[in-house]
């Protein structure tokens, strides 16, 4: 039972009542983390975030990047996070410190973001709803006003078929003339290096440079505060 609820093809509406369940507490945990003045508990609902995660994309038959988000995040990246606050040791008053200051220069940060990354980024331009809405109404009247309405039922099926595996045209899909290529079923750790390594290289890129200067950052605050300590 338990693999039918976590497989592919098994999609109820019970299941879909835990993934909005799961979403609640997504945004939940995603809320209190920006909220929370103590960074300590800040470390323990982005715990909260990535679990969460880890569960719907489990949920939705994404099996290898749940396991990664609870392995790697959740056993990693948020036990670091914990000992690096308890090495900084935050001292009372700093909780206290009121930070809507920095509301100016967070609204700037992202606008900049935003203005330099608009061309890099890739956009969703047409969606599969209005695809699919235009193709419908388009086959509708060819249907209605000619003859051969059993003929054009057919190619109407054929081609809303394929539309419904098309999310947008921005994505491109690389397929082999040969015959065998057809019977080779992609894993989902060859799908995303095949993705990762050539569509989305540059936002690879960017996403490790975030990490190094987040891991460059901790270890600047740590040393500080360890001099600090020393001179006192």
């Amino acid at each position: 039972m338990m693999k039918m609820f976590f497989s592919e093809s098994y999609m109820t509406n019970t299941n879909y009542t835990f993934l909005y369940i799961i979403s609640f507490f997504a945004v939940f945990f995603s809320i209190y983390i920006v909220v929370t003045k103590n960074p300590i508990i800040s470390v323990l609902f982005l715990i909260g975030l990535f679990f969460s995660i880890s569960v719907y994309l489990i949920t939705i038959g994404l099996h290898f990047l749940g396991l990664v988000y609870l392995i790697v995040y959740v056993g990693a990246v948020s036990i670091l996070f914990l000992f690096i606050l308890m090495l900084i040791n935050v001292r009372i008053s700093e909780l206290l410190t009121d930070t809507n200051n920095s509301a100016l220069l967070a609204v700037l940060t992202v606008l900049c973001f935003n203005f330099f990354a608009q061309d890099t980024l890739p956009l969703v331009t047409l969606s599969y709803d209005i695809l699919n809405y235009f193709t419908i109404n388009i086959f509708s009247d060819l249907i209605e006003n000619l003859s051969c309405s059993q003929y054009l039922n057919s190619i109407y099926d054929i081609i809303n078929l394929s539309l419904r595996n098309v999310t947008s045209f921005d994505i491109s899909i690389v397929n082999s003339k040969s015959w065998d290529g057809i019977l080779v079923s992609l894993s989902h750790v060859t799908a995303i290096g095949n993705i990762l390594y050539t569509n989305l290289v540059i936002l690879f890129i960017i996403i490790s440079l975030i990490l190094l200067l987040a891991m460059v950052g901790a270890i600047i605050i740590t040393i500080n505060k360890s001099k600090n300590i020393y001179v006192t």
